[in-house]
């Protein structure tokens, strides 16, 4: 071999080296109000009602291909603020004390009701590592971007470990946009783009969230889109024009920053996460439009949290899981993926890699059961104060105003229609015991009975005598 074919043989060397070394890339897309059932992805094997019978989203269909789809895939809360708080900390809202979106502390939903609901935070915590402040303590070659919705507060991503983002931004931004650019759908994807290209560019490693103003009121939709919907046949569950037609202008994106990812050759070495903050809300079908399960979003049945959750990328084994999975494990797993060891104090997430890989490892977190803690009134949603616990195929819910106790066994009562704390009381007595074990030790805030309500309206009366009529079946109260 010649002098220029040995240097030549040396430089492929030396690039597939490079190739198989190369830092891993991080993209969380965050979808808003996207419910579990409401995409053409089905999210359960043997369920054909976990997809829509109207909504096509022919680009997660194709994600979905190359992904582990989890059933059991949940947001950390009901609600935007505390759910996304908890995806960029790896903690649970309780902890955060992130209960409820920011800004929304005072009024009718706080005052005038049977109770008063704890005062939470209004902002992300400086105290808090996010996942970008964290992987840049470990990996400082790594950059880091946020687009799109924040919502949190405290001067926005630039403040939190970004090095790129649209600032504090809610959900005002979403809406009242050009016709060509429904919930900023379009232009989110194309800064997400070109700061992607930028970094692959510069050979820099990045950690990206795309946090979509899509599918949150007001509903929103391109001409396009519209004209795509007319000749689509409506379903019994879903028969929603509009939502249909924002549902594939978001599908539509989501497939223009995928065909990016292999445009730029960074496919073997990107890991792509899909998600939502939380399920979606009722349209014209309220009864069951987050697919199968019971309720929506602002509530801790299952429509509420259980949501679209899929994970594609280098070593990930294509195909289904019935494991439990939350938005907090993410923050670990990421860490994970990218050799960090160390994680901040008080994560409560659990690595989901081996889960990925193909094995049949359990998660592994501190607790062995998950709490979701919801302790104020949505009351336009149906919603009161309430705290939910996972537990063994078991899930149980505690409505505050009551102390009423609801117990559902998940695997063969997805509908949560038969509360079955009469026939377990020793499983309700245990995961209510874990439950209150739990928020006592992170400090989750509860809320207090309201004596002049009681004054007011309810004169006489004690608070264990007061029944909430939420489903007309048996209920167990522990004393």
């Amino acid at each position: 071999m010649n002098l220029l074919g040995a240097g030549m043989l040396m430089l492929l060397m030396m690039s597939g080296l490079r190739a198989q070394t190369r830092s891993p890339n991080v993209i969380l897309i965050l979808v808003d109000d996207q419910g579990w059932g409401t995409t053409s992805v089905q999210m359960e094997a043997a369920l054909a009602s976990s997809k829509s019978d109207y909504f096509h989203t022919p680009n997660l269909e194709n994600l979905a291909r190359g992904s582990m789809v989890f059933s059991n895939g949940y947001a950390a809360h009901p609600n935007c603020s505390p759910s996304r708080a908890s995806v960029l900390t790896g903690k649970s809202p309780a902890q955060l004390n992130f209960t409820d979106i920011i800004d929304r502390d005072t009024g009718p939903l706080y005052e005038g009701n049977f109770l008063i609901p704890p005062q939470h935070v209004n902002e992300l915590s400086s105290s808090d590592f996010t996942i970008a402040e964290w992987i840049k303590k470990f990996k400082p070659e790594y950059r880091a971007a946020h687009f799109g919705k924040w919502h949190l507060g405290n001067g926005g991503p630039a403040h939190h470990g970004f090095d790129g983002g649209d600032g504090p931004t809610t959900n005002a931004e979403g809406e009242h946009n050009p016709a060509s650019n429904p919930k900023r759908i379009y232009s989110t994807t194309e800064k997400a783009i070109n700061w992607m290209e930028q970094q692959v560019t510069a050979d820099k490693p990045f950690y990206l969230q795309i946090s979509h103003y899509a599918v949150h009121l007001s509903m929103e939709a391109s001409p396009t889109a519209e004209a795509t919907v007319e000749d689509w046949e409506k379903g019994e569950r879903h028969d929603h024009a509009k939502f249909a037609a924002m549902s594939w202008d978001l599908d539509k994106a989501v497939g223009q920053l995928l065909d990016k990812i292999g445009d730029l050759g960074i496919e073997k070495d990107t890991y792509v996460i899909y998600t939502s903050d939380n399920g979606t809300y009722p349209t014209t079908n309220p009864a069951n439009i987050n697919g199968p399960l019971h309720g929506w979003k602002a509530s801790l049945w299952e429509g509420g949290t259980r949501v679209p959750f899929m994970v594609k990328g280098p070593g990930i084994a294509a195909g289904r899981s019935d494991t439990q999975v939350v938005g907090y494990d993410l923050f670990p797993t990421i860490c994970d993926w990218l050799g960090i060891q160390e994680l901040p104090h008080g994560s409560e997430g659990g690595s989901l890699v081996s889960l990925l890989n193909g094995q049949s490892s359990p998660v592994v977190r501190p607790n062995d059961y998950l709490v979701f803690h919801f302790p104020h009134y949505q009351l336009q949603k149906g919603s009161h104060p309430a705290s939910s616990i996972y537990w063994e195929g078991y899930k149980m819910i505690k409505f505050y105003e009551t102390g009423e106790l609801r117990l559902y066994d998940l695997t063969n009562d997805l509908g949560e229609e038969r509360n079955i704390s009469y026939i377990y009381p020793d499983v309700l007595r245990k995961m209510n015991g874990m439950m209150e074990e739990y928020l006592d030790k992170v400090h989750g805030k509860v809320p207090a009975l309201n004596a002049q309500y009681m004054e007011d309206k309810d004169p006489g009366r004690q608070f264990k005598d007061r029944k909430l009529s939420i489903m007309q079946e048996p209920y167990f109260i522990l004393k």
